[in-house]
């Protein structure tokens, strides 16, 4: 009998330290980021520096903001970011304060950081994730990974799913409507906007949208006032809000000969929602589609 009670504990112990085993093993974390690199984690990152604003917001977004120990300068969404100590902007990091954080995940954009910070954080020994979003349908599969990397898996994917519904429905409602020619301003001296590769263009386009500019050659074309007067858009879209309206606005009210501003379609979008890699895209989406909406009313 003795025997038998021992022989069941130890078959009980072998079964619990096997699923002790089991689950720790699926604790592990392997994922590629979007340069194929591989980042192997024992467990979710309890302590993540994020480089890049939209990484601050997709991170808050899928319940991991509280794992955020260190940001950018611009991550200014939501309220809570702004608390965050600051580690670097687009031309430079502070390497001490990274490291002294002890962060065991920083997730940096490539287009956004570049090589040297990046391949310098790398030589630090501290795990990097790479991202470089390059569509919206890429967004929610970003969701994922995040959610993966944090241990905020199954909110990762709801969020997923939310996104590409909203998507979705977006793209059905306009995809049919007629197309409205769009220029996208960033600057005004000298004019800035950007190409059909930028997904600011793709926002355009889910809208019904053409962007005048999508052949141009560089991501960011410097462009002059004869190329749009010629291209006649209907739309005219601005970076900046009512609150914080940009100085040189007001400055097409001169060009009545372009169609956008002589039927007064010329709008702003907080450049935070367009230009951003994160859900409130579509925030920055459902603006654009309204304003070639009324253009086409």
């Amino acid at each position: 009998m003795k025997n038998n009670i021992l022989t069941i504990a130890g078959l009980v112990t072998g079964f619990v330290a096997g699923l002790f085993f089991a689950l720790a093993s699926a604790a592990e974390i392997t994922i590629q980021d979007d340069f194929g690199e591989t980042l192997v984690l024992e467990k979710p990152a309890q302590r993540i520096v994020s480089l890049a604003p939209n990484i601050t917001e997709v991170l808050f977004h899928i319940g991991a903001g509280a794992q955020i120990v260190g940001a950018d300068e611009y991550s200014n969404y939501p309220q809570q970011a702004k608390l965050i100590t600051r580690v670097n902007n687009h031309a430079a990091a502070n390497y001490e304060l990274i490291l002294s954080l002890q962060p065991d995940l920083v997730i940096a954009w490539q287009s956004g950081n570049g090589d040297k910070i990046i391949n310098r954080i790398r030589q630090l020994g501290i795990p990097v994730f790479v991202i470089e979003t390059r569509s919206l349908e890429d967004i929610p599969n970003l969701f994922a990974r995040f959610g993966a990397l944090s241990g905020h898996a199954d909110n990762a994917q709801q969020k997923a799913a939310d996104f590409r519904l909203r998507l979705s429905l977006l793209r059905d409602q306009y995809s049919v409507k007629s197309e409205v020619k769009t220029f996208y301003q960033i600057w005004d001296e000298p004019l800035i906007t950007l190409n059909g590769e930028h997904m600011v263009s793709s926002v355009i386009e889910l809208c019904g949208g053409r962007n005048i500019f999508a052949e141009a050659i560089p991501l960011v074309p410097y462009v002059n006032i004869e190329s749009i007067v010629a291209a006649d858009p209907q739309v005219i879209i601005a970076g900046g809000s009512k609150e914080e309206k940009p100085h040189w606005f007001d400055h097409w009210r001169k060009w009545g000969e372009i169609a956008a501003v002589r039927n007064q379609h010329v709008y702003l979008i907080p450049a935070d929602l367009m230009q951003r890699h994160s859900v409130r895209i579509l925030d920055g989406a459902e603006l654009m589609c309204d304003y070639l909406q009324r253009a086409r009313q």
